[in-house]
């Protein structure tokens, strides 16, 4: 009978990985408040700052996407992973 082990790790993820995850991830198309909890998220682990929740947030808002409605959720995924990836350090 062998006795069982579990083993604990700690995987330190710096913030280029955990954003470029995300982005990966992601579908191709992301709601309004998607978006919201992604940010919510963020802010939550100091991924990002006030300001730039703040930018995010408007940039991906229905107020500025003026396209029909069936594009929005594209667009909107499109803007955010483009946002998000030039948080990204090298």
């Amino acid at each position: 009978m062998e006795d069982g082990h579990i083993r604990i790790k700690k995987v330190n993820i710096t913030k280029s990985n955990y954003l470029m995850h995300i982005i990966t991830n992601m579908g191709d198309k992301i709601t309004s408040n998607e978006v919201d909890i992604f940010i919510s998220n963020f802010l939550s682990y100091n991924i990002i700052s006030k300001t730039e929740a703040k930018l995010l947030k408007v940039a991906t808002s229905d107020n500025v996407l003026i396209v029909p409605q069936e594009y929005k959720d594209t667009l909107r995924a499109n803007i955010f992973k483009n946002m998000i990836l030039n948080l990204v350090e090298d």
